[in-house]
């Protein structure tokens, strides 16, 4: 009897051993419901606030080891928005951004610290201005569902929602223009992200969140070819 358990046992653990560990699948950012914005100080006063407008992800998840899930973000410098044409020039241009030099920031996630089952830290390397530095985020899960079967070219697929916030330094990057003493521009700048993520594995080709604002002429919902 004790071989035999001794011999249950070894088959058990070289089971577990030899059996194949699940891939982090892929999830598609959901462009028409994703919003990357940032905040810094305005002499004391209220903060100056804005976003940028064009971004895509590569979001590796591993659902059974969150901690091993792979995560990559790239921002087009030239699309930031803070509602003011001037400014957004400014920021554009060589004294902060240099988005001509430099048309992409970049982030790629180095661990996954999670706290609990549904939050913990990002941690990374953020490319800003041609210079890395080491960026650490705080994220977390909102929502886990399957959007309903009555919204038209949704498709019953799986959306995860996520909130993240940081605080980067443009010193870091070295982004070090100070237009005055007690200047405008605050030297951090605070992150405000949201984002949906989709399992669009097997999606059909009209599905919207898997494909709105990847595909030349993809209509997103109360969209006309007029008003693209």
């Amino acid at each position: 009897m004790k071989r035999l358990f001794i011999a249950a046992y070894t088959t058990s653990i070289l089971a577990f051993a030899t059996a194949p560990h699940a891939e982090p699948a892929e999830w598609t950012l959901d462009l028409g419901h994703a919003y990357v914005g940032w905040q810094v100080d305005h002499m004391t006063l209220s903060p100056t606030i804005g976003q940028f407008r064009d971004f895509d992800g590569t979001f590796l998840i591993d659902e059974d080891d969150p901690a091993k899930s792979q995560i990559s973000f790239t921002v087009q410098t030239g699309s930031v928005d803070s509602n003011h044409p001037g400014r957004d020039a400014h920021l554009r241009g060589a004294d902060y951004l240099s988005s001509a030099i430099f048309p992409e920031m970049t982030f790629t996630s180095t661990r996954v610290q999670m706290l609990t089952p549904t939050s913990g830290k990002l941690h990374g390397d953020l490319t800003l201005n041609g210079t890395s530095a080491p960026l650490e985020l705080d994220f977390r899960m909102v929502r886990d569902t399957h959007y309903p079967e009555f919204l038209p070219n949704y498709d019953e697929v799986r959306v995860l929602g996520f909130e993240v916030e940081g605080e980067l330094f443009r010193l870091d990057h070295g982004i070090d223009f100070i237009a005055f003493l007690g200047s405008p521009t605050g030297l951090s700048v605070d992150l405000d992200i949201h984002f949906d993520l989709v399992d669009c594995k097997g999606a059909a080709t009209t599905n919207i969140p898997c494909n709105w604002g990847r595909v030349a002429g993809f209509l997103g919902p109360n969209e006309t070819a007029a008003n693209q």
